[in-house]
């Protein structure tokens, strides 16, 4: 299977196939993350411009970034523990599914940076913005897990594997819930989408979290 901005929505059985094949996988997950930075970058360039150009360049950066850095730091928790509950595949093949993930995230990413920047040259207020901006990360990353989810299924029952189905679908539930928590952490941490006060930002310096910083902004605009 060719890797394509199309071909990773439309063609997941033969995706599947691959990777139970282990048909060019190392060349697969260098194809998933270029299209996924690419597309990523896109999104991130625009939520930047908010504040200026350079910091539209940093946002361009911290947006896959964001998506590979949290991708590294949850796969081995998922490999290993599958594999102490006598899962059978690789890290390899985990690797190129999880990456079709992030890869479609950031590809549905992409499709929104037009409407992302409608929204920022129609001088909308900051907390409008990250509101939209947590919305669309949202739809996107939920979108992203649900096909890891159904491609999983359907590497199980292509290998044969269907009869511990309920349980293998119970520990990627789990998995997703941690890869979520760790992703809002770390979009939190990474600020690519920031205020136009201040200088550029590289990485966050307020602390806290994710959750009390959008409670905050939006209490604060309800408030005016």
């Amino acid at each position: 299977m060719d890797i394509t901005v199309e071909s990773v929505f439309t063609h997941r059985k033969e995706l599947c196939d691959d990777v139970i094949e282990f048909v060019a996988l190392p060349r697969k997950l260098v194809r998933l993350a270029f299209i996924a930075t690419a597309s990523a970058s896109l999104y991130g360039a625009t939520m930047g411009f908010f504040h200026s150009g350079l910091q539209a360049a940093a946002s361009a950066v911290k947006t896959p970034t964001l998506f590979l850095l949290t991708l590294l730091i949850c796969l081995p928790a998922l490999h290993f523990v599958r594999l102490l509950f006598g899962s059978r595949v690789r890290l390899s093949q985990s690797a190129v599914v999880l990456m079709t993930g992030v890869c479609q995230t950031s590809i549905l990413l992409g499709a929104f940076a037009p409407i992302s920047l409608f929204f920022l040259l129609s001088r909308s207020e900051y907390p409008f913005l990250l509101l939209m901006h947590v919305l669309v990360f949202g739809f996107c990353g939920a979108a992203g897990l649900a096909s890891v989810h159904k491609t999983f299924k359907q590497i199980r029952t292509a290998a044969g594997t269907e009869n511990d189905t309920p349980f293998a679908e119970t520990l990627l539930k789990v998995w997703m819930l941690l890869y979520m928590f760790v992703g809002t952490q770390m979009a939190y941490n990474l600020a690519p989408f920031i205020n136009r006060q201040g200088p550029v930002t590289v990485f966050n310096q307020l602390g806290g979290n994710f959750y009390t910083y959008i409670w905050e902004v939006l209490t604060q605009s309800i408030g005016r």
